[in-house]
This record gives structure tokens, C-alpha cells and sequence, in this order.
């Protein structure tokens, strides 16, 4: 009798395709029967899961960014939701990017596949009903913030907080640094997305001082970014370029400008000061902030306070003018020679890793396989 199951996992995005390759290596030491097929990048490939489709190619941000790739990413729904009809998982998983994965829930529901989703998607900071709407198209949620348990609670019993997967990293808070003896002055991080690099990666640059010398990194999230970026730059900034995923250089930096997302907890983690700077392009902007109904968008800057994002850390500039980069430079010397500010902002880190370090009883792969056993 062959006991093998088969689950369906899709991260459409870098830093969920590192998720959820570490998901996978989990589950696979629980029950090595199981068959993982996905839709994921350079992390899931080094998984034994079988790349279905690279999701690089429909990794955006924007409205106008989406509608650029509108053709891939519909080529891409089709290949997925094709995969599911035949192959007939017995599970899938979905983390984050919730946009097309809310498409393919809703489908897997038509064909009565059970569905867990896994790092949820803000809806706390959009409108309500959203909330509602999602909740309604999955089976099961799996959280990675506590304040996200709580507010999931009202609409569904379907929801366990299951820690944050940056907490586990040991390498994280072992590369923590002394800031005198770190020996990069400026560490910029301009996103994952061809979208929010275009976006960004100028202005960023632009608020290096050049009248200080600063030795400065330009770092990538994978081999796709870091062509956009070679593409984007003089060839004499091709020597700056360093990858993302080497936690000691990261480390290494005195401070940081980066992008909004994940890099911003892990930034906090190696007590490294950021500056968080994020541009959209001008029609994008005006319709998120119709809909958006949060302060911060960092997400360093939602964890702390008694309600989401009343506590912010560090300072951030959204569709930052040339008068914000003013700004941002100055703070980047206050960054540099107020040790009182700049230990105040590592002492609110600290409180960020606890806050992350709660643990719960109830891992990604417990629910994953409680929810195999059922069927």
C-alpha cells in the first residue's frame, strides 16, 4: 500500500521561498513520505521538493508593476491551477503573496482540496472585509506575529500563531557585531522585485555622501536581482555588489538603508540602524494609500505597542521627495555620531527578537500533517 501524500506549496516571493524551504526540510524529517511539488525560487530548489514553475518571473509589487507582467503571471495561474486538476494534491500550502494565491485557494475550494496558508497576508492594514473574504477561501491559516492570532480569532478558530522563522535562525543573533567594529559604513538593500529595485535603487544611492568617503555595499536578494542591479548601475558600482544571503557582510554593516519586508526584521535582529525608504510608482501609490489604513508600512515598525504600529523603531520614507533625502542623510549622521539615539534604537530591536521569540507549542509541519491525517 503506498501511504505517499502529495502537497502543493506556492511562494511567490524571495523571502517566502526561503520559509518555505525550511517548512519542507522540517516536514520531510517528520514523514519522509511525502512528495512536495512548488512553485518557488533558488531556496525551494535546494529542497527535495520538484520545481513545478520559478516564481521570479511574476515576483511584483504595484498595480502598474502587475499589470506589466499581467501575461506571465495569468500564464503562470493556468500552469498552476492545470497542475492541481491533474495531479490532485493531497494538500496545498500557500505562503503569502496573496494576490494569486487567494486565486488558486479559491480554485483548490471548487475542488474541495484543503488549503493552509502560511504567513498571512496584511489584511489587518487594509480594509475589513478582506479579511473576511480571505478567511472564507482557506481551511487553515498559519501566523508568524502574535497580534495576527488575535485579530484572525474574530473570524475564524482556524488560526494558530506559529512563531516567527526568523526567530529560528541562530545565525541571526550569533553575527551580531559591535558597531565599531563593523567595516561597512552604509549597507543598502533596495528589494527583491525588478519593480521595487527600479523604484529604489537611485534615490538610495543618491543619499550615499560621497564628501564622507563612506564604504558602502549594494547588496542583492538572488542571481535575478542582482543582474537588474549590474544592469541598473555603472560598471563601476558593479564592485559594491554583494549578496543578501551572507549574514556576515550583512553584519558587517554601521547602518542600513533598505526597502520595506522581511530585510527589515532581519536587519533589527543583527541590531544593525535602518532607514527605511520606499518608493511605488506615482498611480500604485495613490491607490494603496486610498486602501491602506496602517501608519508604517515596515515591518519592524508593526510589532511594538499595545496596537498595530504604535510603536514605531526606526524612521520611514514613503515616495521619499528630494527634500527626504536631506532628511534621510541627516539621520544617517545622527545614526553615526549620536551613541545615545543609536543605542536607543538597538535597545527597541531587543524588545523586536522578543517579541518574535515567542515560541508556540504548534509547528507549520504539526498543522500540515494533523490536516493530512484528516483526509
Amino acid at each position: 500500500m503506498n501511504n505517499q501524500k502529495r502537497i502543493f506549496i506556492i511562494a511567490g516571493e524571495p523571502s517566502g521561498d526561503h520559509h518555505a524551504a525550511d517548512y519542507i526540510k522540517e516536514h520531510s524529517k517528520i514523514n519522509p513520505n511525502i512528495h512536495f511539488d512548488a512553485f518557488g525560487q533558488n531556496e525551494i530548489e535546494k529542497t527535495s521538493a520538484k520545481i513545478i514553475y520559478n516564481t521570479e518571473k511574476i515576483s511584483v509589487i504595484g498595480i502598474i508593476e502587475v499589470i506589466a507582467k499581467y501575461r506571465e503571471i495569468l500564464r503562470a495561474l493556468k500552469i498552476a491551477k492545470d497542475y492541481i486538476k491533474k495531479s490532485k494534491p493531497n494538500l496545498i500550502i500557500l505562503v503569502d503573496y496573496i494576490e494569486f494565491n487567494l486565486k488558486i485557494a479559491k480554485f483548490a475550494k471548487s475542488l474541495g482540496i484543503p488549503v493552509l496558508f502560511y504567513i498571512a497576508p496584511q489584511v489587518w492594514a487594509w480594509r475589513e472585509r478582506r479579511a473576511k473574504s480571505f478567511i472564507e477561501s482557506i481551511d487553515y491559516l498559519a501566523v508568524i506575529f502574535p497580534f495576527e492570532e488575535v485579530y484572525f480569532k474574530k473570524y475564524t478558530n482556524n488560526v494558530t500563531y506559529v512563531s516567527h522563522p526568523l526567530s529560528k535562525r541562530s545565525d541571526l543573533i550569533t553575527s551580531i557585531k559591535n558597531y565599531n567594529q563593523r567595516k561597512i559604513d552604509l549597507g543598502i538593500f533596495p528589494g527583491s522585485r525588478e519593480s521595487e529595485i527600479k523604484n529604489n535603487l537611485h534615490l538610495m544611492v543618491d543619499c550615499v555622501q560621497k564628501n564622507k568617503k563612506e564604504n558602502i555595499r549594494i547588496f542583492y536578494a538572488n542571481e535575478t536581482s542582482k543582474l537588474i542591479l549590474e544592469n541598473l548601475l555603472p560598471s563601476e558600482y558593479h564592485e559594491y555588489l554583494v549578496s543578501g544571503k551572507d549574514t556576515n557582510k550583512v553584519s558587517d554593516c554601521k547602518k542600513a538603508l533598505c526597502a520595506s519586508g522581511t530585510i527589515t526584521l532581519e536587519l533589527a535582529l543583527l541590531e544593525i540602524p535602518m532607514i527605511i525608504m520606499y518608493k511605488l510608482s506615482y498611480f500604485s501609490y495613490l491607490i494603496m494609500k486610498s486602501l491602506i489604513n496602517v501608519k508604517y508600512i515596515g515591518l519592524v515598525n508593526l510589532i511594538l505597542g499595545n496596537s498595530i504600529g504604535s510603536a514605531p523603531v526606526v524612521k520611514e520614507f514613503i515616495q521619499p521627495s528630494y527634500s527626504d533625502q536631506v532628511d534621510i542623510m541627516v539621520e544617517l549622521n545622527k545614526i553615526d555620531q549620536d551613541e545615545f539615539y543609536r543605542n536607543s534604537i538597538i535597545d527597541k530591536y531587543k524588545s523586536v527578537r522578543n517579541k518574535l521569540s515567542i515560541r508556540s507549542s504548534e509547528k507549520l509541519s504539526d498543522i500540515a500533517e494533523n490536516m493530512l491525517d484528516s483526509i
